[in-house]
């Protein structure tokens, strides 16, 4: 082999050993890659399950409160303990304006016992204890002196009524040889053949539904001021009644709630023991606490699909309040408003622990807290007028919130990002504050009325039956609404337990006498 060819042997070697050598860098180049990404990723799952624990730990031992503590000067705290700083002697004392201190007004204990009924209770020596100490004759009175006023609390007691029918004849008839006899007009039980009056049935109600005393616990009470009752007895009369005549008042509730064109809307789980599903839900309607006729309805149902309000709302059109549950996207004729507040639970769900001053999170709730307290100033304006200062004031204030919302890059699925696509996905529906002045902000209000359900649940877990839970949403509407209308709920119940079983037909004109805003009802049932 000569020079020459020697010299391209050489050269096509160092040719292929370049190659070769650039397909391994390329290949470590590639592998370094993938493990940069891996670490990313990894880095990123790790992240995300460290927030999730934090989260679930808040959830289980943080404040449910949804607000960020703040020092005196604005500037956000994280310390559980303000330790303040400590200054030289010889700079100089700063003034502290300090606030008015408010103190009770006197006499509020005598205010609140010049309504009950007054019993003197006189405290009287005896002929021994009256005989001086000095010669041992008798004292005479001097005088008395009222040393304190105290509340006496006496235990509810029973007693039997016998209802006894008087009956009539007429003598000048009888002479004449033709009987005329009438009797008095008693009226007819709640339930017949039962310990359940109107009373007891009401009593058993209250103690269930407003002091969330459940029937097994309710029964040591019973059997302590003398009615042996159980909890079956009790049971049995809520889904009598609930059935029977409260059903009835709830429908009308639900027509009258399709004649307006603001709703609010939302649903939460509860357990039925007879149920095949696991799950079942309350559904919780209800208009605007301005009307004329407020009222909220307790729905229940096996399913949480958009069936069950769209046979709900059959009859409605208009604007429904809600949260960004997707089935409220396709109820026809009914626009979706969604609520800021929902929002605003996703991005403070997702500030760390650490950090909380910096994190971009805590800006967009300070910028949500300015919108809130702007709407509050105006919350007893005329629609027309809130609808007008909205669009003056307050639209900036949302176009800045957007514009921080967009700016913000979140890792993905994380809360952040969450809390991001939410706000975004859902503005349109937030916004729709600016077309009408009776839209409300959030919906907060249906949350109130959901706690109802919550706290029914807390205490006495399930319904055996889909027939109980039932009946309790059908009290439970009744108890609520009557609120609504300033009425005594024991009043109304009594009230409606004792007129409704006697009316010779239950119709809906019938009916509409009874519903809590009636003028009959404001007058025998107001607070």
């Amino acid at each position: 082999m000569d020079k020459k060819e020697r010299n391209e042997q050489l050269n096509n070697d160092s040719t292929e050993y370049t190659s070769l050598l650039l397909q391994l860098l390329q290949q470590q180049i590639d592998a370094g890659a993938k493990k940069d990404q891996m670490i990313e990723n990894l880095t990123n799952e790790m992240a995300l399950l460290r927030e999730q624990v934090a989260f679930l730990t808040h959830k289980i031992y943080g404040r449910s409160k949804e607000t960020i503590p703040e020092q005196t000067n604005g500037q956000m705290s994280l310390d559980l303990f303000d330790v303040p700083e400590t200054t030289s002697s010889d700079e100089e004392d700063e003034e502290i304006t300090v606030p008015t201190h408010k103190r009770k007004k006197k006499g509020t204990k005598a205010g609140k016992m010049a309504a009950f009924p007054q019993k003197e209770v006189h405290h009287e020596c005896n002929e021994k204890e009256r005989q001086c100490p000095n010669c041992g004759d008798q004292m005479n009175e001097l005088g008395t002196q009222k040393v304190r006023d105290e509340i006496a609390f006496h235990q509810a007691k029973l007693e039997t009524l016998q209802h006894i029918q008087h009956s009539y004849c007429c003598k000048t008839c009888e002479r004449s040889g033709e009987t005329v006899i009438k009797k008095a007009t008693v009226p007819k039980p709640l339930i017949s053949n039962s310990l359940g009056s109107a009373s007891v049935v009401t009593e058993t109600i209250r103690q269930k539904f407003e002091m969330n005393v459940p029937a097994y616990r309710q029964i040591k009470y019973w059997h302590q001021i003398g009615l042996d009752i159980t909890r079956e007895n009790i049971s049995n009369w809520h889904n009598t009644v609930g059935h029977e005549y409260l059903s009835l008042l709830v429908e009308r509730f639900r027509m009258q709630l399709s004649k307006g064109d603001i709703a609010f809307s939302d649903e939460t789980h509860y357990r039925v023991l007879n149920s095949a599903r696991e799950k079942t839900y309350y559904w919780v309607f209800s208009n605007l606490t301005t009307s004329t006729t407020p009222l909220v309805v307790y729905h229940h149902s096996e399913s949480r699909e958009g069936k069950v309000a769209q046979e709900f709302l059959k009859d409605f059109s208009g604007y429904n309040h809600c949260d960004g549950y997707s089935v409220y996207n396709s109820l026809d004729g009914i626009v979706p408003v969604r609520c800021l507040a929902h929002a605003r639970r996703k991005f403070y769900e997702s500030i760390p622990t650490k950090n909380k001053e910096e994190h971009v999170a805590t800006k967009v709730i300070k910028q949500m807290k300015k919108i809130f307290h702007l709407e509050s100033t105006w919350k007893e304006l005329p629609p027309h007028e809130r609808l007008e200062k909205r669009n003056q004031e307050l639209r900036p204030l949302f176009d800045q919130l957007y514009q921080l919302i967009a700016g913000i890059s979140a890792v993905p699925k994380s809360k952040l990002d969450s809390a991001v696509t939410y706000a975004s996905k859902y503005r349109g529906d937030i916004e729709r504050i600016f077309e009408d002045g009776r839209l409300e902000l959030t919906n907060n209000q249906s949350e109130r009325y959901v706690k109802r359900v919550v706290m029914t649940r807390k205490n006495c877990l399930f319904s055996t039956s889909l027939k109980g839970a039932q009946a309790s949403g059908h009290i439970l509407s009744v108890i609520e609404t009557a609120k609504l209308n300033g009425l005594d709920t024991c009043k109304y119940l009594n009230y409606l337990f004792t007129e409704l079983p006697n009316l010779p037909v239950l119709t809906a004109e019938s009916l509409d006498a009874y519903l809590p805003w009636a003028d009959q009802v404001q007058k025998i049932c107001k607070k």
